[in-house]
């Protein structure tokens, strides 16, 4: 087994020396003239990333370069050692199989144990190799932001530390497998890392959620108070406000999970023109939706026909607006479909007017009729005195003599005493013998005598 050990370790020598080697092969043909002005970020790998930050922002392209260029050498170099340790590791898993198959009675109990101590001496250097590997690559990503912001071409870079990132698992071996996961897990730039950026995440999604909250209520409190606004368009610029801090924030929180959202903004920005050329329909109900809200025929709560709907206005946003109907349907209009057409607010008013109309017969007394609906409309005690009731035959119709009868009242009672003065009528004419008669038609049959010849 010493043997054995001793080969392990004359091998990573070798192997470590190969990689060393090739390394400065690859820096002499790969690596730009600006490579050989001295970096002057690399003087403290461990650097802290604000500190880097800061050391950053003021450099030049070519100087950006020359410091891109160093931190990739020395992730180059942490690849290229955690790539030996783990070929260790896989020629120590040979040798020992190897061994054992040939020499059963040597795999003693203390080689194997000997055999598993070393091995784990190796998973936990790749382990530590592998964490410190992460931190270059944090500091490499440092730079090139700022290398990029400034017109560099940082592809290369980020495609060779996106190659050599994360954790390779060996499947066919289950102690290497969970070496690897329990040390990522545990490490610094691993699962604590990630554990502490996905509770950021959480944090700031529920910070801003709250600040949405509490923004809107007091945005809508001062359009309110200090700007004479429709409720529509306070609840819409309110709700507005608030999506806007939650895009914003969803946005910061991303951050935290160390994605970047450059890219993800200039997709968006680079589809607005297309969709904006799709939803052309969509613009359009965007424009009439802000003529309603500075126009405001109607406000929320009011009872409108609109857009071929009769119903209360429920809300409103800048393409559709909702109405909940009184048998409790909920419509959604384009506002393109209401600006386009007439509108009608029958709550606009404080006080409206009941039309009614009633018919009684021909041989009715018709001026009995009117006393009797007169006296039902002064004593109800939501007709309003002002303006004066109107109560006057008014038609000589084919079937009946109709009576109008046009109280007034509040908009809010409209339909109250409407129903109430019906019924009371029909109840009082029952009770006076006046009829309120069907539709009918008089029939005349006129008989002519034949003609009779005399002969």
């Amino acid at each position: 087994m010493h043997r054995s050990i001793c080969r392990i370790a004359a091998l990573t020598a070798l192997l470590w020396g190969s990689f060393s080697l090739f390394a400065v092969a690859q820096e002499d043909s790969s690596l730009p003239a600006s490579a050989e002005v001295k970096s002057t970020t690399t003087v403290d790998p461990l650097i802290p990333l604000g500190q880097l930050k800061i050391l950053v922002k003021p450099l030049t392209k070519s100087d950006l370069e020359v410091e891109a260029n160093a931190w990739m050498k020395l992730l180059r170099q942490k690849a290229q050692q955690v790539a030996a340790v783990r070929l260790t590791v896989q020629r120590e898993k040979r040798v020992v199989h190897a061994e054992a198959n040939s020499a059963p009675e040597v795999a003693s109990g203390e080689t194997n144990g000997l055999a598993g101590a070393e091995k784990k001496k190796l998973l936990r250097a790749v382990n530590e190799l592998q964490e410190e590997r992460t931190a270059l690559a944090d500091r490499l990503e440092v730079v090139l932001r700022s290398l990029e912001a400034k017109g560099g071409d940082v592809k290369q870079y980020r495609d060779y530390a996106l190659a050599v990132s994360g954790i390779e698992l060996d499947t066919s071996d289950v102690s290497a497998t969970w070496a690897a996961v329990s040390g990522w897990l545990v490490s610094k730039e691993g699962g604590q890392r990630w554990i502490w950026n996905l509770a950021k995440f959480v944090v700031i999604l529920l910070v801003t959620y709250v600040v949405a909250k509490v923004v809107a209520v007091v945005v809508n409190w001062l359009l309110e108070r200090k700007v004479n606004l429709s409720q529509l368009a306070e609840s819409l610029i309110a709700r507005s406000i608030k999506y806007v801090i939650l895009i914003i924030g969803f946005a910061i929180s991303l951050t935290a999970l160390e994605i970047n959202i450059t890219p993800i903004l200039a997709t968006i920005g680079a589809a607005g023109l297309v969709v904006g050329l799709a939803l052309q329909g969509t613009l359009s109900n965007f424009a009439s939706g802000l003529l309603i809200l500075i126009n405001r025929p109607f406000d929320e709560g009011d009872a409108v026909t609109a857009g071929g709907v009769t119903g209360k206005v429920d809300k409103m946003n800048l393409v559709s607006t909702t109405f909940r109907t009184f048998d409790n349907q909920t419509i959604h209009v384009p506002n393109n479909e209401i600006w386009g057409n007439v509108i009608t607010n029958i709550t606009a008013n404080d006080q409206r007017r009941v039309d009614m109309e009633f018919g009684i017969g021909y041989d009715d007394d018709f001026e009995e009729a009117e006393r009797i609906i007169r006296d039902i409309v002064s004593e109800h005690e939501l007709v309003l005195d002002e303006p004066e009731p109107a109560i006057v035959m008014h038609e000589l119709a084919d079937s009946s003599v109709n009576i109008v009868c046009r109280p007034w009242a509040r908009t809010s009672d409209w339909w109250t005493v409407k129903t109430d003065i019906t019924r009371r009528v029909k109840k009082r004419f029952d009770d006076a013998g006046i009829s309120i008669p069907y539709p009918q038609r008089d029939i005349h049959v006129y008989q002519h005598s034949p003609n009779v010849s005399v002969g």
